[in-house]
């Protein structure tokens, strides 16, 4: 069998996980001013749930990596000022139209990228869903170790 051909395409967070993140904070926080805690508990849950929010928000929009290639040296992210990192994919789980791959560098430092279908090409996710069924599959840990 030939092997899977160079894969790369460039990352962009997608703004629909932006706008359900926002949407989620919000109702966060309106159930925390509608609970019967007193004022300041209110208050504080409140702020505690928009400031969790807006910290993911900048998490998930302001990503650093700017490009993911797979090719016969493994994989490889690119960040915006075009350094390669050699990362090892640690996981990847397909769940609907969501497709979440999960990559640890050299230093143990662990990203996650979600790609849905107004952020990836259909052409593309099939490459890639080809590319990950190739690649070598992990053992579920066995139970009690």
């Amino acid at each position: 069998m030939k092997s899977a051909p160079n894969l790369a395409f460039d990352y962009r967070p997608c703004r629909g996980i932006a706008i359900a993140l926002c949407g989620v904070t919000l109702l966060a926080a309106i159930a925390a001013v509608l609970s019967g805690l007193d004022p300041l508990a209110k208050l504080l849950i409140a702020g505690i749930a928009v400031a969790s929010g807006a910290a993911a928000l900048h998490r998930h929009l302001a990503a650093k990596t700017v490009r993911i290639a797979h090719g016969a040296g493994g994989w490889v992210l690119v960040d915006r000022e075009a350094t390669e990192t050699p990362v090892a994919l640690i996981d990847h789980v397909g769940r609907g139209v969501l497709l979440v791959l999960g990559f640890r560098d050299e230093g143990g430092q662990t990203q996650r990228f979600v790609l849905t279908p107004t952020n990836c090409a259909t052409d593309l996710r099939r490459r890639l869903i080809l590319t990950l069924a190739a690649g070598p599959r992990r053992r579920p840990p066995i139970a009690g170790k």
